[in-house]
């Protein structure tokens, strides 16, 4: 029986650091993720190697979130690392550039709190509106899993599509991405290509993705197509 408890004692242990491990990983950007000596230090940095060319200070407001707002911070951590400063990005330390997204983050209003923000957990931190996920926005780089087929004039449709996911990849997708849209479901979304090229008749009643610039419209979605590849030779649920 003592050993029946101690299994008992160490599965709640178990559960008890899932949830926490989980609980950690649903943070958001109004959690206070950063520290206000950490966003100082950040804006020194970035007037130090940034605003040579952003002098009007980092991407604020609807601008911002038009960028971010569905992603964790890690795409932005990237994005300052491979394109800043100009003419020697990577060039900093990755403690300078983790200092510079809270500089970033307190210039977007969202708050501070207690502990810094580091490389190791910057991917465990949604960017998401003050009232939690909201769809992706508009003129959003996109990714849709559907079923591929010919709309009208030289247009494409997918239909049966998913939800659609921010990617940063205007490319066919490789790796863990092509995963993640393999093992997507089919939704009940319908999008219209525009400007597709090449143009992808092999794959007519392909399940495909499909990647592009989303333009919602009452008169239906449309994307401004980046890329499409062929999933799967058969478009079933």
């Amino acid at each position: 029986m003592r050993t029946i408890g101690v299994l008992v004692l160490v599965a709640a242990l178990l559960m008890t650091g899932i949830a926490a491990s989980a609980q950690n990983a649903a943070r958001a950007v109004w959690d206070g993720v950063y520290t206000d000596a950490q966003a100082a230090r950040g804006e020194v940095r970035y007037h130090a190697s940034c605003s040579r060319c952003h002098n009007e200070g980092p991407r604020r407001g609807e601008a911002f979130m038009r960028d971010w707002s569905g992603t964790d911070l890690s795409g932005l951590f990237a994005r300052l690392k491979t394109s800043m400063p100009a003419g020697a990005p990577g060039s900093l330390p990755d403690a300078d550039y983790i200092d510079i997204v809270a500089y970033v983050l307190r210039m977007n209003d969202f708050p501070a709190g207690r502990d810094e923000l580091t490389s190791a957990n910057v991917a465990t931190v949604r960017v998401e509106g003050r009232n939690g996920p909201e769809p992706v926005p508009n003129f959003a780089l996109v990714r849709v899993v559907g079923c591929l087929g010919a709309g009208p004039g030289t247009d494409w449709i997918v239909t049966n599509g998913s939800e659609p996911a921010r990617t940063r990849n205007p490319g066919a997708s490789s790796g863990e991405e092509l995963k993640g849209s393999e093992s997507t479901a089919l939704g009940s979304g319908t999008f219209r290509l525009m400007n597709v090229y090449p143009r992808p008749e092999a794959y007519t009643g392909h399940k495909v993705e499909a990647k592009g610039f989303l333009i919602r419209d009452p008169n239906g979605d449309r994307l401004n197509a980046t890329a499409v590849q062929s999933l799967a030779p058969r478009c079933e649920k």
